[in-house]
């Protein structure tokens, strides 16, 4: 038996492995207890990774559908007869009616993303979408209008508070600036014992919420308001860091007057909160000197999600939690030789994927906007469905699942079946390859270099790895670059990265690739050094670098109340007018601790079903047991669930997980609608805090 170091790359924690191999399979992996970073941390779905090589789900052939059914074909036969079909849809509609999907499987990889835009790049489209834009798309377009801090907020170890708006790291794995580090959420024991006092704002009592000293049970939907209430505490009672926003932000006045109506009573009969623990989570927060707020999707899937995540920049800025000259800081290696400044980075320097002037592209129905180089997910079926000057005709999907991913399944289905061409790339036959005219399949992380890139603006240490392949793919299995290169060849169209166009004819490989994608003096550290150290390195040099005064012409500001802001107070006060008594139930979104959104479902700790979680008083109520078979109704559609009790619930909401499918069922997307968004800029679809009924069978 051989022994193999290697690190997970199902979600962006990125544990490190080791994998026991026996004849090109992995028998076990073990959490690797000299992993710099995840130290020996590891969730169920890392350990049982190497289960999806040999699913039962698993695709090693490309294959063709032959009328409802699959036929093996090969691999360059597949690709001659996609590009064949491409062509045509290209020179009767444009460029633009080409799309590109791509889910979880590939959001976090190192050369996939890249290599699909080099791809969309060389046909002449920017029709890509991914689960990014209809996940936490509100995080990157605040941070955007809001600006960005060149030195860096708060991190987790300087930490003396947290105050965490619907996250739960302790499950999710998800790296928040400043939070609880995904990769070994057990360092919130220590940094407790140290004195770091936990904020947890969440409807329901989960893993995190357990560890708080102070827990919040909000209203579903009502972050943006216990927000404003949080912050009109603050400014009230002067505890905002008067020093750094007279000198480093704008308009605070013009937010202090909008914040100036939530008052702790309002707030709190809006929010279902105490006052007491209003006024004490704002004190604490803002007395503590160091300390971060942040969120994941449990607000940025609900309406105002984009003045949501204002509100939070805001209260970091408010608070000053941002750091400052003579401060020692961690930087990202994958970023040119820049130390860090205390100042606002300038439009004109931010990268293209946060710059605003570089995210020009409009859609053509909605007018909703580009962003992090992406067109919003929430617009792709009417893409598709409205006939016109750049209706999609063709589209690949790439480690995605989008029949559950995006709400309104009903019409993601007619959009799907729609296609003129849909082609799936992935290591499985998911739920959408059922609409799928070619399925080639794709090598997991395990099966070919893969590189922890992703967290270069996460990881709290100067850290990367670059790991090479445990075992072999077999057969067709191949990494889905190899797919774009062998497509871009046969249309006779170019593929640019950052250190210059490669030769489809003859790609490179994935570590030449990664060298252009992060060419040579653009970095810290060259890919070549990375390279060079298997298990990973901290490159100790870049851990405690001084954070330097602002360079001269380094005028930029924080803004307060950038462009749109005020409308979205308007839209909070509109919606908050027609606010009416609740009937039925509020259903939020949750995490599931063995799968990972539609993916790990193969898994052997994987559950059966997706049932709906009430408080055990609730389903006492309403006359329910638990275990029992109901319908979950809302006014966009019905699933059938199996209720079960969570006594950490708040009343009068139920939670179920977004991403189930095929043989499990229960869809929530079915619950879901595409409409009446209140974000213009992303048309970011309400996916939580749903109004619902719950009937029995």
């Amino acid at each position: 038996m051989e022994k193999h170091k290697t690190f997970c790359s199902i979600c962006s924690a990125f544990c490190g492995f080791e994998a026991d191999v026996e004849n090109n399979k992995i028998t076990a992996l073990h959490p690797d207890k000299a992993h710099p970073m995840s130290q020996g941390f590891s969730c169920s779905k890392g350990r049982h990774f190497h289960y999806l090589l040999d699913a039962q789900s698993r695709v090693t052939h490309c294959q063709k559908r032959s009328d409802s059914d699959w036929q093996q074909v090969d691999k360059q036969a597949a690709l001659d007869q996609i590009a064949e079909r491409i062509k045509p849809i290209m020179e009767q509609h444009g460029p633009e009616s080409i799309a590109v999907y791509c889910g979880n499987g590939v959001t976090f990889k190192a050369i996939t993303m890249p290599s699909v835009h080099a791809f969309m790049g060389g046909l002449g489209s920017h029709q890509i979408y991914s689960s990014l834009t209809i996940d936490q798309p509100a995080k990157i377009h605040s941070i955007s209008r809001h600006g960005v801090w060149a030195a860096g907020g708060h991190s987790f170890e300087s930490a003396g508070v947290l105050m965490l708006i619907g996250n739960n790291p302790l499950v999710s794995g998800l790296q928040a600036p400043g939070s609880i580090p995904g990769w070994n959420p057990g360092r919130l024991k220590l940094a407790r014992a140290r004195g770091l006092k936990l904020i947890v704002v969440d409807p329901r009592l989960t893993e995190t919420a357990r560890q708080a000293d102070l827990y919040l049970p909000i209203r579903p939907g009502t972050d943006a308001v216990f927000l404003c209430g949080v912050i009109n505490w603050i400014v009230r009672n002067n505890l905002e860091d008067k020093i750094f926003c007279d000198q480093f932000t704008e308009n605070l006045n013009a937010l202090r007057d909008l914040v100036a109506d939530y008052d702790l009573s309002k707030t709190a009969a809006i929010t279902g909160l105490e006052k007491g623990l209003i006024q004490q989570s704002a004190e604490l927060f803002a007395r503590q000197g160091r300390g971060t707020v942040s969120s994941a999707t449990g607000p940025d899937m609900a309406r105002h999600a984009n003045l949501t995540e204002h509100l939070i920049y805001s209260i970091n800025t408010l608070c000053g939690r941002h750091n400052r000259a003579g401060d020692k800081v961690t930087t990202s290696l994958l970023t040119p030789e820049v130390p860090p400044i205390e100042g606002v980075v300038p439009w004109d320097f931010l990268p293209d994927t946060l710059n605003p002037m570089k995210n020009t592209q409009r859609s053509r129905l909605s007018g909703a906007n580009q962003l992090f180089l992406e067109m919003p997910t929430a617009t792709l079926a009417d893409e598709i469905l409205t006939p016109g000057k750049g209706q999609i005709k063709a589209l690949l999907v790439i480690g995605g699942n989008p029949i559950l991913s995006i709400p309104d399944q009903d019409k993601t289905r007619r959009a799907l079946s729609s296609l003129d061409l849909c082609v799936c790339i992935d290591g499985r036959a998911s739920d959408t390859a059922e609409f799928a005219d070619y399925l080639l399949p794709a090598s997991y992380g395990l099966e070919r270099v893969e590189m922890t890139s992703f967290n270069d603006t996460f990881w709290d240490q100067p850290y990367h790895q670059i790991s090479q392949p445990v075992v072999n793919p077999p057969d067709d299995a191949c990494p889905e670059y190899h797919y774009l290169t062998a497509l871009a060849k046969r249309l006779n169209t170019k593929m640019n990265y950052a250190g210059g166009a490669i030769n489809t004819g003859s790609p490179p490989d994935e570590i030449s690739l990664l060298e252009l994608i992060y060419p040579e003096g653009s970095t810290k550290v060259s890919i070549k050094d990375i390279a060079s150290h298997p298990d990973g390195k901290i490159y100790e040099q870049y851990a405690a670098m001084e954070v330097l005064p602002a360079f001269e012409g380094m005028e930029d500001r924080l803004r307060f109340m950038p462009e749109g802001v005020a409308e979205e107070f308007a839209l909070l006060k509109a919606d908050l007018a027609n606010l009416t008594e609740q009937d039925g139930y509020l259903l939020i979104c949750r995490r599931n601790p063995h799968i990972y959104n539609s993916m790990c479902h193969e898994f052997p700790q994987a559950p059966a079903d997706n049932p709906a979680w009430l408080h055990p008083e609730d389903i006492s109520a309403a006359g329910l047991q638990a275990g029992q078979q109901v319908v979950v109704k809302s006014a966009s559609g019905e699933i059938k669930a199996r209720i079960e009790e969570d006594a950490g619930m708040r009343r009068g909401v139920v939670s179920m997980s977004h991403g189930f499918g095929g043989k499990n069922g229960f869809p929530v997307a079915r619950l879901l609608t595409l409409e009446g968004s209140t974000d213009k800029h992303t048309q970011m679809p309400q996916m939580t805090a749903i109004p619902v009924q719950i009937q029995g069978l």
